[in-house]
């Protein structure tokens, strides 16, 4: 699941998020947003965070999706 549809369902904003695990709201809300992948401990700490509802995989991009951004 991606983090800005998890997020949404369960009413969390990408601020309130961003502020609970401790990071930059400007980098959870692009990683929300694919606008950037976050580094693996990032990651990790996301899927912590969302009980593993988004995983690591599910924030990667691919090749295409970081050449656009």
């Amino acid at each position: 699941m991606q983090l800005h549809d998890h997020l949404k369902s369960t009413g969390e904003s990408v601020d309130d998020f961003a502020n609970r695990i401790g990071e930059a709201i400007s980098t959870i809300r692009k990683i929300a947003y694919r606008q950037r992948q976050p580094s693996l401990p990032l990651a990790v700490k996301i899927e912590r965070a969302t009980d593993g509802v988004v995983t690591s995989a599910d924030m990667l991009l691919d090749a295409s999706a970081e050449v656009a951004a």
